[in-house]
């Protein structure tokens, strides 16, 4: 499974977006790290203050520049997953 430790998910349960990002995440076999923003307030905070917005999901992707890009509607973030994916490959 690769490893992908300059991503990560911002979501929460009971969001249909967050499942079907999830199960994208699943179905590309990729370990990306998962952040709760009901179960964990700083993670929210976190959403607000990097992206400007509460909105979920969210994928945090930190380039190897260092710069920091959030990318918002799940189909970009499906996408932008299995281009990940087959990178990897």
């Amino acid at each position: 499974m690769p490893t992908t430790e300059n991503l990560a998910l911002y979501h929460y349960n009971a969001c249909p977006f967050c499942a079907m990002t999830r199960q994208a995440l699943k179905h590309f076999k990729l370990n990306v790290e998962q952040r709760d923003i009901q179960r964990h307030r700083p993670y929210r905070q976190q959403l607000v203050k990097g992206g400007g917005r509460a909105q979920v999901p969210c994928l945090r992707i930190e380039h190897d520049n260092g710069r920091v890009e959030w990318l918002y509607e799940s189909r970009d973030i499906i996408d932008y997953l299995r281009d990940v994916s087959r990178a990897a490959a």
